[in-house]
């Protein structure tokens, strides 16, 4: 089997050839006869010295598993360096073998295969530099599956054309992709034929351009199938190029349900704003006459002839809404419109694009007409109080007009000299709350947290936030829940203490306490400090006489200084938190979570379960919970401890103190290998169960 790809590094082509120009044959390094080899069979020689026998055996192992079958990943798990290439002249296959590199175990392979001088052997090795064949897709066609993949999975993947011993050839396309939050699994998508590897094309381009052109209508969701290739999935469907014309017929006739569904719920807000339009018009006359009245009488109060002007004017006014000059009522043409026109048999993505970007324009333009009304509405409901306002103002001064002396004595009165404005509805928006990022907040959050539990908690209680990271939180979790630790339990921890060194006599009495004088340089978050990690048994400071009484007593201690810090702490930001076991056991009342997705999987995926469960609970801002801050795992005696979570990325949370609801059941697939950190073992797929809870604080 041969494997060749493209490299896609910045190369300098007639470098190369210089190098091939200045190749030697290796025969010229074997006859020391002639002065000129004397400098390269010594070169050669050395080379031998330096030759790694057991590299080259396992080499040779790696080859027999190559032979029987393809590497999920194609790749070597290690960078041998081959330097084989072909020579079209020649039709040949050769290899380039610096001297000056310190590691030829991969030369000297071939070299012992070529001295068996066995014809039938076949190696699987890279060509480089070689470019594609075409005979499937072309250049162009392979580097826009490469920048396809990109936007969906967001790793670049690698495209391999190999041939296999027959020398039938199949392209290889693997690589990485994110299935579910952080989680990623390795997926490969073989294309063994023409047809397949077109149809494979088309469907990735189709789908590139449906979340590119329209974004805000689709968005295509990824999983790993069944032989550990990448799916597609849209509405919970798998997408397959077979089914691709009639999913875009779906999809064009759900996009054409929703625009005519927009376009009516269009015209019948042109039409609610139309009539706001004229009782908004109607409502400012009727405020600017009664506003003109009210700016005249204020005028002519101030003399002696503008008051008796003024009271035989406007003696009698009548305050009765005028009658309107009936207009003639304009109703806004309503168009017809059919469920559907005559559905085709098929539909392109010009058409879907199309009728798309046409409900685009109709969202903006009802989003546009629902301000305008909102607007409009806030504006009639402060004309209404303005002329609300005007029209008691003017009452109050017709009271006063039953004759002209009463009504000189009240123009002399210190009476409020302006109309009253409208009220001015005070609505709260709701500020927007920052969505949690791994990548950008995780450090900002970690070195905020510990500040604060260094700050506001205890040492008591930050030693027993250390110890729910220990064996000790089964305990803790009996013990909360009312039950009983039994006496075998205890005798454990004695010989455990006792092999830790760490148990002590009744009598005996360490003065130093919890201090362990430890003056070594110690390294955290690529940070130096000098302090001394903590210790379980130190901490429960168990004797060879504690009974089982006593031990629970240490525990409700430890559970009253959780308690006390709970009450202290809370997260600052909406934050999802993951836990994964082959149960989550809910009556358990205190539970560590990671903060990753990928971290609570880390351990389960490496086990031999075909499945596994994994919990995600989406905590609220202010959440009662304490973080494994670097503050938990070490006493900061010298205060050279750095800030952050740099020992374990994780939240411990209080089962009485929240309420879970549960959302959502998923279900993911990801790639193992059967035998762990082996690359070339068997494939396998393990099945990931996802739950997903909201959670409301009780308290």
């Amino acid at each position: 089997m041969i494997f060749k790809y493209y490299l896609q590094k910045q190369i300098d082509y007639q470098v190369l050839q210089k190098n091939i120009g200045k190749a030697v044959p290796l025969y010229a390094y074997l006859n020391p006869n002639e002065e000129e080899n004397i400098e390269r069979y010594t070169k050669f020689l050395s080379m031998v010295a330096n030759m790694d026998i057991q590299q080259i055996e396992e080499l040779e192992e790696e080859q027999k598993i190559l032979n029987k079958q393809i590497p999920f990943k194609i790749k070597y798990p290690k960078d041998y360096l081959w330097q084989i290439y072909y020579s079209e002249y020649t039709d040949q296959y050769f290899m380039l073998v610096p001297t000056e590199d310190l590691e030829y175990s991969a030369f000297f392979y071939l070299l012992k295969k070529q001295l068996k001088n066995s014809k039938n052997e076949t190696i699987f090795v890279p060509i480089s530099y070689t470019d594609y064949s075409r005979e499937y897709l072309s250049r162009m066609q392979i580097s826009d599956i490469e920048n396809y993949l990109w936007l969906f999975t967001k790793e670049w993947p690698l495209v391999y054309e190999v041939y296999s011993k027959e020398n039938s050839l199949s392209l290889h396309i693997v690589g990485k992709a994110y299935i579910f939050d952080d989680i990623q699994s390795d997926y490969k998508i073989e294309l063994k034929n023409k047809e397949e590897a077109i149809k494979f094309y088309k469907l990735l381009k189709a789908l590139f351009i449906m979340q590119t052109e329209m974004p805000h209508h689709y968005n295509f969701k990824l999983s790993v199938d069944e032989n550990g290739g990448l799916q597609f999935n849209i509405n919970n469907k798998k997408i397959i190029y077979e089914i691709l014309p009639s999913i875009i017929k779906e999809e064009y006739l759900k996009s054409e349900e929703e625009k005519l569904k927009l376009m009516e719920e269009k015209l019948s807000l042109e039409k609610e704003l139309d009539e706001l339009q004229k009782e908004s018009s109607k409502l400012e006359k009727e405020y600017l006459e009664k506003e003109k009245q009210i700016s005249t009488f204020l005028e002519c109060k101030k003399t002696f002839f503008g008051r008796v002007k003024y009271f035989f004017k406007y003696k009698k006014v009548n305050l009765t809404k005028q009658e309107e000059k009936v207009e003639k009522k304009q109703d806004i043409k309503v168009i017809r419109l059919n469920k559907y026109g005559e559905v085709k048999r098929n539909y392109t993505l010009e058409e879907l694009l199309e009728i798309n970007k046409q409900i685009d324009k109709e969202e903006i333009k009802v989003k546009n007409l629902n301000l305008d009304i909102k607007a409009i509405k806030q504006r009639i409901k402060n004309l209404e109080s303005k002329v609300k306002n005007a029209i008691l103002y003017i009452e109050e001064i017709d009271k006063h007009k039953k004759s002209i002396f009463e009504f000189w004595r009240f123009t002399n009165k210190d009476k409020q000299e302006e109309l009253p404005e409208g009220i001015v509805e005070d609505k709260k928006v709701d500020a927007l709350k920052k969505v949690f990022d791994y990548e950008l907040d995780f450090e900002d959050l970690a070195i905020n947290l510990d500040r604060t539990q260094r700050e506001l908690l205890s040492k008591q209680e930050l030693d027993s936030i250390y110890l729910t990271t220990t064996e000790i939180l089964n305990d803790i979790n009996i013990v909360a829940q009312g039950e009983e630790i039994s006496n075998e339990r205890v005798e454990e921890l004695k010989y455990k203490a006792m092999q830790e060194n760490s148990l002590t006599d009744k009598d005996s009495f360490d003065i130093f306490g919890g201090i362990s004088y430890d003056n070594k340089l110690k390294s955290l978050a690529n940070q130096k400090h000098r302090e001394t990690a903590k210790d379980l048994f130190n901490i429960l400071d168990i004797r060879k006489d504690t009974t089982t009484t006593e031990y629970t007593e240490i525990i409700n201690n430890i559970i009253k200084s959780l308690k006390s810090a709970f009450e202290k702490i809370t997260i600052p930001i909406d934050l999802p938190v993951y836990k994964s076991d082959l149960g989550l056991n809910i009556k358990n009342q205190y539970n560590i979570f990671s903060i990753t997705a990928t971290q609570a999987l880390n351990e389960l995926l490496k086990k031999d379960t075909k499945e596994i469960n994994l919990y995600k609970i989406n905590l609220k801002e202010k959440t009662k919970g304490l973080a494994l801050t670097n503050s938990v795992y070490y006493d900061n005696t010298n205060k050279t401890l750095p800030l952050g979570m740099n020992v374990k990325q994780a939240i411990l949370l209080d089962n009485n103190l929240i309420e879970l609801k549960k959302i959502k059941d998923s279900k993911i697939n990801i790639v193992c290998y059967e035998q762990n950190n082996n690359e070339l073992s068997k494939i396998y797929i393990k099945e990931i169960n996802i739950e997903e809870f909201e959670l409301k604080n009780i308290n």
